[in-house]
């Protein structure tokens, strides 16, 4: 049985931005947070704790390459995750101010949509969004942990061979060797757990604003999608339309063309805040992917559970920006032929301008901008070609 808050019965205002508030307040990064001074202490305690884990784990990964390559990938692996992570740490603290003002103003345009069908596919809409980033945290959350648990696993099985425990942290980084000792090594196990809960929070904090935004514009695009064919919808009975009617109609059009100005400039706004965000995402999808397959190839036993899981994780997560930005474009498309199938034509010319200007700017497909990439399902599928065939490079070296 589901949670209650991944039901449809969940309240709605509730839904926005459910994980994505939740996992960001966990570490005092949150936009709405209120900046107290033990929250700046608590957020910058976790940022260096992340930023010490990503060059300890490279670090070690480096050098051990020329030792034993899979030790150094198994490293390697988890720390592109880890500066990725950084990199989305350092962007939501760096637009606090404007994420915060997008999630104000999308709250806002999306709780004046109110009619009954409007609030059926906002239920629908907000209940995918919280699934998904629900979805996403659990695979953190298990590929995070598995990696203590493959650490315990290995030497709970040595102690009981009769050997000695070996005395490391769960992901493989370069420490001081009295840290690495009693009675340091239990705090700094904890630690070097935590910053893989860190690592976790951060991209599913930046991940589900990507996707939050994407599906809630989608929202606005189907809200204004219903009030212009009801707009210019003729009823039978009314063949004629007075000139009082049809200047109504003419600043109703004015008002839902502005909406559609607003809503492209959020999408816009949006593109300028995610670019860093989403350009790491997709150039190092691949990469992280590839990595994470050969290690799978390379371990045996709890080794393989463990990068299967963050196979999946890194997968879910390139699916959602993919899966966003689809949401979007097909939005925009919709809304182009539902208002060209309207009675558009049986309007003023005035209105007849104002409507064909309506569904070229619909046409002009709203997406998110960054450098060489376009969300979508099709730029997914070209990552996964790409992918394999590094994996299947890296398998004719190694």
């Amino acid at each position: 049985m589901l949670p209650r808050f991944l039901s449809s019965s969940y309240p709605m205002e509730r839904h926005f931005f459910l994980v994505p508030k939740f996992a960001l307040s966990l570490i005092g990064f949150y936009p709405e947070q209120e900046r107290t001074w033990s929250l700046r202490a608590w957020s910058f305690f976790n940022f260096f704790i992340l930023t010490y884990g990503c060059y300890a784990e490279a670090h070690y990964g480096i050098i051990q390459i020329p030792i034993n390559i899979a030790l150094a990938l198994d490293a390697l692996c988890p720390v592109a995750s880890s500066i990725l992570s950084l990199l989305k740490m350092i962007a939501v603290w760096w637009y606090r101010d404007e994420f915060k003002w997008l999630i104000q103003r999308v709250r806002k345009l999306t709780e004046q949509q109110s009619s009954k069908r409007k609030l059926s596919y906002k239920q629908r809409i907000y209940t995918l969004a919280t699934r998904l980033t629900t979805l996403l945290l659990f695979c953190g959350f298990c590929t995070s942990t598995s990696y203590s648990v493959r650490h315990l696993t290995d030497n709970m099985l040595r102690r009981a061979h009769g050997k000695d425990w070996i005395y490391e942290t769960p992901f493989k980084m370069i420490f001081p060797e009295s840290f690495l000792r009693l009675p340091l090594y239990p705090l700094i196990y904890m630690l070097v757990h935590w910053h893989g809960y860190i690592t976790v929070v951060c991209f599913v904090g930046a991940d589900g604003f990507f996707l939050g935004f994407c599906l809630y514009l989608t929202v606005l695009l189907h809200s204004l999608r219903d009030d212009v064919c009801d707009l210019l919808a003729i009823r039978d009975d009314k063949l004629v339309i007075t000139p009082k009617e049809e200047s109504q109609i003419v600043r109703g059009m004015e008002l839902l063309i502005d909406r559609h100005n607003e809503v492209a400039e959020l999408t816009e706004r949006l593109s300028g805040i995610m670019v860093e965000i989403t350009l790491g995402h997709f150039v190092t999808s691949s990469l992280i992917i590839g990595t994470s397959v050969v290690d799978m190839l390379l371990f045996s036993g709890v080794g393989i559970i463990v990068y299967l899981v963050y196979t999946c994780a890194v997968l879910t997560e390139i699916f959602l920006y993919c899966l966003g930005g689809t949401y979007i474009m097909e939005a925009c498309l919709e809304l182009s032929n539902s208002v060209f199938s309207s009675h558009w034509h049986g309007h003023s010319v005035r209105v007849q301008k104002m409507t064909l200007l309506m569904i070229a700017r619909s046409q002009r497909v709203l997406f998110i901008k960054i450098p060489f990439f376009s969300p979508s399902l099709e730029t997914l599928t070209s990552i996964l070609r790409f992918t394999g065939s590094l994996i299947a490079l890296a398998k004719s070296v190694i």
